[in-house]
C-alpha cells in the first residue's frame, strides 16, 4: 500500500522534473538557436511561445510543482526522525524562492512587456531596442530558475531513495 506521504513526495518530484526539463531543455536548445535569430523573429517567436505556454498540462506542472513541494514537506514534517524531511524541506525553499518565484517576479512581467510590443508597427531599431531590454534580463532569471529547479529536483532524488 502507497503512503500518503510517498505519494506527495512522488508527485513532487514529477511535477519538479517537468519543470526542470522543461527550463533545462530550453535553456540548451531554444535559447541556442533563437541567439542566430534577427531581432524581429526572436520577438514574435518568443511572443508566441509565451502565449502557447499557458495551457492546462504546463499549468499542472507549474502550480502543481510548488503545492505538491510543500505538501510533502508538510507530510514528511510529521513523521518524527524522518531523515527524507531535511532533502524535501530544502529542495521546496530552494524551489518555491529560486525557480516559482523568480518566474512570477522576473520572467512573467518581461513576458508581459514583450507581449504588450507590437511588431506590425515597429521599426528595425525599436524592435533591436525591445530585444536588448528584454532578451538578456529574461535570460538571466531563466538561467536562475533552471539552476533552482534542477538542485531541487536532485534533492527530490536523494529523498526518494532514502530509506524511512
Amino acid at each position: 500500500m502507497i503512503r500518503y506521504s510517498s505519494l506527495l513526495l512522488a508527485l513532487a518530484t514529477i511535477t519538479t522534473a517537468l519543470m526542470a526539463g522543461l527550463f533545462y531543455a530550453f535553456s540548451v536548445s531554444i535559447n541556442l538557436a533563437f541567439r542566430h535569430l534577427p531581432d524581429t523573429q526572436y520577438l514574435l517567436a518568443m511572443q508566441e511561445i509565451n502565449k502557447a505556454i499557458v495551457n492546462p498540462v504546463f499549468l499542472f506542472s507549474f502550480l502543481g510543482s510548488p503545492l505538491f513541494l510543500v505538501l510533502a514537506t508538510l507530510a514528511y514534517r510529521r513523521q518524527t526522525g524522518s531523515p527524507k524531511f531535511g532533502w524535501i524541506f530544502a529542495a521546496s525553499v530552494i524551489f518555491i524562492v529560486g525557480s516559482f518565484g523568480v518566474t512570477i517576479v522576473g520572467n512573467i512581467p518581461l513576458n508581459n512587456q514583450l507581449d504588450g510590443f507590437s511588431l506590425q508597427g515597429s521599426s528595425l531599431e525599436q524592435a533591436k531596442m525591445m530585444r536588448e531590454a528584454f532578451a538578456g534580463p529574461w535570460n538571466n532569471w531563466h538561467t536562475i530558475r533552471t539552476i533552482c529547479s534542477v538542485c531541487p529536483l536532485v534533492l527530490l532524488v536523494i529523498a526518494c531513495l532514502r530509506k524511512g
